[in-house]
């Protein structure tokens, strides 16, 4: 094939009924006014692997404001570069972006412009792996392929577009990008790619902080945390992000994953899909194991002060290290406390119906159904359980403080 030339198949499993009806009918209305538009990237690629997409995104010839004019329900985003969202009922949205040019870096370092637009070519071969790089055609229902991303699908490998050293020095991201998309969609790291990681990790620190943590939340929900997380290991990218979780981990002989993972995977039963739970909950899967371990440490029946400040403690160099929400840390340190306190009677009622109350205690009882389906537990502490949840059910949660606060500024 001409290297000029993309791939175009016909041979494909994509039929009108696997795209959403409103990403249909965005697709029809841009192309009646004469733009190309095409299905781009993770909905391609998840519909040829039989799997249900997450979203529907399209590229267009058309530009932001073209978009705007044709589109009612449509609000710009970004900056620098502009997005187009298209909002439909139920809070759906169908994320629209113009071709983009192929971005200017250093090859030693990352991107300094990603700004200006151009063609379906160089909108392809600016995007991370080759599986991400499909475009679906409405009008000719044809596949294109830029960078060799069918191939790619039909052998089960995952492949950066381009020398992996500069595309992970472009973005470090992309590390936990490849990860989450092996684990997530069963595909394997090709060796040049896998070479790129262990060489290039050490870029990890060079991310911004805030897409390390959206991506390690994102390996938890997904249904594939377990896998997610020994990969981390596996490629040196657990001991720079979560060094507490991996010195725990090398603590075991036989099988150091044992404690973390039944629990990951009882997660991955639960939540594959749409995210359904806040991060605070999720990042309490996670550390519950080296938690554990610390409390078994202690005398029985250890103080409830005790407890929340070793919470505190063992939490706190990865909240500083990746910026945790406020919100998600006080729901992490009170599941983590919380199933201590679940193993102790309750001396009156008042603190019963205040531990039932306590906002957070949805996450207490959800971390502890995920511990019941993998650890052998008292059925007595089951039912005090099932009692409290009976107990939030019928009286409310209290009032959240953070809420609380953002009334008060907001009167002030």
């Amino acid at each position: 094939m001409d290297a000029t030339e993309p791939l175009r198949t016909g041979n494909h499993r994509i039929t009108p009924n696997l795209i959403d009806p409103d990403a249909y009918k965005v697709l029809r209305r841009l192309n009646q006014f004469e733009h190309h538009a095409y299905l781009v990237g993770g909905a391609v690629r998840d519909i040829l692997l039989s799997k249900a997409p997450k979203d529907f995104d399209i590229a267009t010839s058309a530009r932001p404001n073209d978009v705007r004019k044709l589109f009612r329900n449509c609000r710009l985003i970004g900056r620098r570069f502009r997005l187009a969202h298209i909002c439909f009922t139920g809070g759906k949205i169908i994320e629209v972006a113009t071709f983009r040019a192929a971005p200017d870096h250093d090859e030693e370092g990352p991107i300094r412009d990603d700004n200006e637009f151009g063609d379906p070519k160089s909108d392809a071969y600016r995007r991370d792996f080759t599986v991400n790089a499909l475009f679906y055609d409405l009008e000719t229902d044809e596949v294109i392929d830029y960078c060799g991303g069918l191939a790619d699908l039909a052998e089960r490998r995952l492949r950066t577009i381009g020398d992996p050293v500069v595309r992970f020095r472009e973005d470090p991201v992309r590390m936990l990008r490849a990860i989450k998309f092996c684990a997530r969609l069963d595909l394997n790291l090709d060796a040049a790619t896998r070479r790129g990681i262990l060489t290039e990790r050490s870029e990890i620190r060079k991310a911004a902080i805030p897409r390390l943590y959206e991506e390690i939340v994102r390996m938890l929900w997904q249904g594939a945390a377990a896998r997610s997380f020994e990969l981390m290991a596996d490629l040196g990218l657990l001991e720079l992000l979560l060094p507490e979780i991996a010195g725990f981990l090398g603590r075991g002989v036989d099988d150091p994953w044992q404690p973390l993972r039944p629990l990951l995977q009882a997660l991955d039963r639960r939540h594959e899909g749409v995210q359904t739970q806040p991060g605070g909950l999720l990042l309490a899967v996670l550390f519950w194991p080296l938690f554990q371990a610390v409390i078994d440490e202690l005398p029985p029946n250890p103080p409830k002060a005790l407890t929340r400040k070793l919470a505190e403690s063992l939490v706190a160099p990865f909240a500083v290290r990746l910026r945790i929400p406020r919100r998600d840390l006080a729901m992490l340190v009170s599941a983590l406390v919380g199933q201590v306190r679940l193993e102790k009677p309750f001396k009156r009622g008042t603190s019963r119906v205040s531990f039932a109350r306590n906002p957070n205690f949805p996450a207490v009882a959800d971390l502890f159904a995920l511990r019941r389906e993998v650890e052998d537990i008292d059925p007595e502490i089951a039912e005090t359980v099932r009692s409290l949840a009976e107990d939030a059910a019928r009286l409310g949660p209290e009032e959240d403080e953070f809420d609380d606060r953002r009334r008060r500024r907001r009167r002030r």
